[in-house]
């Protein structure tokens, strides 16, 4: 799997975070074990790679330091690209605890985030300190941390119109305020999907076109997203796996979100309500990509 379709799941996410937040108590412990298992084992992956650099970095061998280069260049790719994800699932749990009694997800999507920032700097010190032909993968590196800095906090923004919690996840916080304002002024129906599917398919073609074409660990990739797919999808599916209807998912839904659920039963049109556009588009095989 490549990690392009991490980011993919990430504006997913990021776009229905609304009514992920709306169903909070549809998260099982499993779903959060899976989660910090498959991301572990990344993790376990990406230090590997990172002692390899350090031997040959002590080695002072550059060629040894190029031929490193060449073979890891899509990891550190990877592990740019995937921290869109881990900051926008990290914020979703900041936002599902919220309002809880207890904080149950954000402990553990937090600790998540902070060993993923933890590799994230590793790969930053490599660009800082890269010298003779690793110079200009090193300058092509750069960019895509750029890119995806920027797109992060579009993401963290537009997450961030109701709820303020995720704002702390953003890489420039002032950027991604100026994002969740802007968002707050587009309303929903129409105008709302129409400007959220421009701004994922810019940048699904801006991130694809500045990163290597084939993927350094497709496995570890997929179990990541299977892990958040497990987190986000049960709630919307009955006993036998069919997909409920937007009524059925507002009905069975707690006493304390009742408020809420009769001012959008009241609106002039139950389509252009916060919830409806997410759950419509979170059905059939919208998310069939990332389970593959």
């Amino acid at each position: 799997m490549h990690s392009v379709l991490l980011v993919d799941l990430a504006a997913a996410v990021s776009e229905h975070g609304p009514t992920i937040l709306y169903g909070r108590d549809s998260l099982s412990p499993e779903a959060l074990t899976q989660y910090w298992a498959a991301t572990h084992s990344r993790f376990s992956l990406w230090h590997q790679a990172m002692a390899r650099y350090q031997r040959v970095e002590q080695s002072d061998d550059q060629d040894a330091m190029d031929s490193w280069w060449s073979d890891h260049k899509a990891l550190l790719e990877e592990i740019l690209v995937s921290e869109m994800l881990t900051r926008v699932v990290a914020a979703l749990g900041a936002g599902m605890d919220a309002s809880a009694a207890e904080e149950e997800i954000s402990p553990v999507t937090h600790a998540i985030f902070l060993n993923h920032l933890e590799a994230s700097n590793r790969v930053h010190q490599i660009i800082l300190t890269a010298r003779g032909r690793a110079t200009a993968k090193a300058e092509q590196l750069n960019r895509v941390r750029l890119g995806i800095e920027s797109w992060t906090d579009v993401l963290i923004g537009r997450m961030s119109v109701r709820n303020h919690e995720p704002i702390q996840f953003a890489v420039n916080r002032e950027r991604a305020t100026e994002y969740a304002e802007e968002s707050s002024i587009q309303g929903h129906g129409v105008a709302r999907k129409t400007s959220n599917a421009l701004m994922n398919i810019s940048m699904h073609d801006m991130i694809s076109k500045r990163i290597s074409a084939s993927p350094a660990l497709p496995a570890a990739n997929r179990e990541v997203s299977r892990s958040v797919m497990l987190m986000l999808r049960p709630e919307l599916f009955d006993s036998v796996g069919a997909l409920k209807s937007l009524w059925m998912h507002r009905i069975e839904k707690s006493a304390d979100q009742a408020d809420r659920m009769l001012d959008e039963l009241n609106s002039a049109d139950i389509h252009d309500t916060e919830t409806s556009d997410s759950l419509e588009l979170t059905g059939g095989s919208y998310f069939e990509r990332w389970c593959g």
